[in-house]
């Protein structure tokens, strides 16, 4: 989803689902180097979801789009 040459280093983590259907966790954090050589680490907490597990993943990549646009045009 990120820009070719971009590099990434990251872990996830994640819970089990509740009697609910309640996701009490999805993680993901990382290292992000620029093709131009800047890096940054960004962490991604998603609690409490209902949302299935492909949304959440789907969450957390929007979120790392946004926050990589952001420091690109920096």
């Amino acid at each position: 989803m990120l820009p070719a040459k971009t590099v990434v280093g990251h872990k996830t983590g994640s819970s089990d689902r509740n009697a609910d259907g309640m996701k009490t966790a999805d993680n993901d954090a990382g290292l992000v180097i620029l093709p131009d050589g800047r890096k940054y680490y960004i962490a991604t907490f998603i609690m409490d979801s209902y949302e299935t597990d492909e949304d959440n993943a789907d969450i957390i990549a929007r979120i790392s789009r946004m926050v990589y646009d952001t420091i690109e045009n920096q």
